[in-house]
């Protein structure tokens, strides 16, 4: 999933510390390194601004080449639109991933991911894994340096049962990294008491034997089923069982998918705490 990365910076320090995260993400074989200038930036600067940026990668490209990628491309662009030129690079250089940043301090104003971050993350059809500003900011040294291969240690993933979301469960079970793997499953409709214990019986038998037949490269699997609104329980859940990445998978039917590709997971990336990963559907 992580041997083709495509990285946005805009040479922030919480830019730099998101890249330094790269090179501990499992499979990493090569990076594209990306900055994008804004259209509305004066036209007379441009020539200076785009050399800036270049010097600017080739000093990234160097650091992470110090880290052990020794496949790294960098590119620089003009656009009127950041979000679409992101997508756009990641299409062309067929990256299998999209790694952003998503900086805690405005997580109240707007979805405020930043904005960028929130746009590739509605309208890309590229996998993207969000490093949650809360989580990198308060890190440094020792506890930053193991923190970063550790994102995948133990994960937790909302399905809705249907292949295309179990497909998402499978593929984090295939990576080495991977201690354990919750999967949970939301109850958020049953208009009587046995209704709903009609649908917790349904779907516990329907999470029991995905989870038996799931074969993982080493991976624990377990199951959970929550109760109420699927956003609020599931960020609940991860807090409770401590998990270090929560992972959704958009699908095209469902109780989860009717809100994945809109308010469930910006609304998830917005409040979390935590690295989200959003799998695509291949």
């Amino acid at each position: 999933m992580f041997r083709r990365i495509l990285f946005p910076t805009d040479f922030s320090e919480y830019a730099r510390r998101v890249m330094d995260c790269i090179a501990g993400l499992p499979g990493v074989l090569e990076v594209v390194m990306l900055h994008v200038i804004s259209s509305d930036s004066p036209a007379a600067l441009r020539g200076d601004i785009e050399s800036s940026a270049r010097e600017r990668l080739e000093s990234d490209r160097a650091l992470l080449q110090s880290l052990g990628i020794s496949v790294i491309k960098t590119e620089v662009v003009l656009s009127e639109s950041v979000p679409a030129s992101i997508d756009e690079v990641a299409k062309r250089h067929e990256s299998t991933i999209i790694v952003m940043g998503a900086r805690g301090k405005g997580l109240i104003k707007g979805l405020h991911l930043g904005s960028v971050t929130h746009r590739v993350l509605h309208d890309s059809h590229a996998n993207l894994l969000i490093m949650r500003g809360q989580i990198i900011e308060r890190l440094s040294g020792e506890k930053f340096q193991k923190f970063c291969p550790m994102i995948f240690s133990k994960v937790l993933i909302p399905v809705d049962l249907t292949p295309d979301s179990w497909d998402g469960v499978q593929k984090i079970g295939k990576i080495p990294e991977v201690i354990e793997i919750i999967v949970c499953s939301v109850i958020s409709r049953g208009e009587t008491e046995s209704e709903i214990e009609r649908i917790r019986n349904k779907t516990a038998d329907a999470l029991k034997e995905k989870c038996a037949q799931l074969k993982t490269a080493g991976a624990e699997v377990r199951w959970r089923i929550l109760e109420g609104d699927p956003v609020s329980r599931v960020l609940e859940y991860a807090d409770e069982a401590d998990v270090s990445l929560v992972c959704t998978v958009p699908t095209e039917k469902g109780i989860i998918a009717e809100l994945l590709h809109g308010s469930f997971s910006c609304e998830l990336a917005r409040r979390t705490s935590r690295p989200v990963l959003v799998i695509r559907k291949d």
